[in-house]
């Protein structure tokens, strides 16, 4: 985990996921904490070595990869944990994940590894959106769900700084995954087409590096891209009528890619119901069943 200085008070924990920190002369806030114990120990080494102490972690969403270090961090500084409403349910209980993706069932063991199942953390209290103080930092909590069901990025303000968490994707992860994770479509569409009015300089998000105004339009027009294109190819699925697994592997099929994990087919069958939702809202696609089926067909 890299230290990059972004602004006189703020930092970016570059790694595979990445934190951002925000000091307040003795005293920072931590914006998400990585996947594990591992992540929390590294972020503590910064810490440490920034001579600061955590007056608060701030959780964006729900995933394993942004949360996964909080209990430790918890543990070890006694900082309370915020979260968005919603998310704060799997924060403390992230059984969850694991449990919708898999239709609410109990999950087999391939969607209980850290990546998606990780430690519980109690939570502190809920980050409502606005512009607001937090534990003696000014901050502005924008939401920005789509990715995650009550995503929201942390803004400071003063510094012109967002941390966007997963509002967008640099462009080698969307050409690495191929089709990214989406809870719902339109709302993340919404969250892209949302960016370039903020008034903030620079945007930090989760998984690369901080893009500048110069840079977001373009990064944001590949994510818009990229979505339209995987719900254009559902659409496409659907000219057969066929169940939720034959329009993932149609999808999947038609863009070149090669499922290996049961968690990574699970998570691209969220993204592609979540396309399904987008196209039936859109009046493109219907369900209907037939003989203990349920099918979809374009429209």
């Amino acid at each position: 985990m890299d230290l990059k200085q972004l602004t006189a008070h703020t930092y970016h924990l570059r790694a595979g996921s990445n934190a951002g920190l925000l000091l307040d002369g003795k005293r920072a806030l931590l914006v998400d904490t990585g996947l594990d114990r591992d992540a929390a120990r590294r972020i503590l080494k910064h810490v440490a070595a920034l001579q600061v102490e955590l007056a608060a972690v701030l959780i964006t969403h729900a995933h394993a990869d942004h949360f996964g270090g909080a209990a430790e961090l918890k543990r070890r500084t006694g900082a309370p944990v915020l979260a968005p409403a919603f998310e704060a349910a799997v924060v403390e209980n992230p059984a969850l994940e694991p449990v919708y993706l898999f239709a609410g069932a109990q999950p087999p063991a391939e969607l209980e590894d850290k990546f998606i199942l990780a430690q519980p953390c109690a939570v502190d209290g809920l980050l409502q959106p606005g512009r607001q103080e937090l534990h003696g930092f000014p901050v502005e909590i924008i939401p920005a769900p789509g990715h995650a069901h009550n995503q929201v990025m942390v803004a400071a303000p003063q510094e012109g700084v967002c941390f966007a968490a997963d509002a967008f994707f640099p462009p080698e992860v969307l050409d690495k995954y191929g089709v990214p994770f989406y809870v719902e479509i339109d709302q993340t569409l919404a969250t892209l087409a949302s960016l370039p009015a903020l008034p903030y300089g620079l945007y930090v998000q989760g998984h690369g590096d901080a893009y500048d105004r110069g840079g977001l339009e373009q990064v944001l027009d590949y994510n818009i891209t990229r979505i339209e294109a995987i719900r254009e190819q559902v659409h496409t699925a659907l000219a057969t009528p066929c169940d939720d697994s034959q329009a993932l592997q149609r999808v999947a099929d038609a863009m070149g890619l090669r499922i290996q994990r049961p968690a990574i087919y699970y998570l691209t069958r969220t993204t592609i119901h979540a396309c399904l939702n987008s196209l039936r809202r859109a009046g493109r696609a219907e369900l209907s069943l037939e003989e203990n089926r349920l099918l979809w067909r374009a429209v």
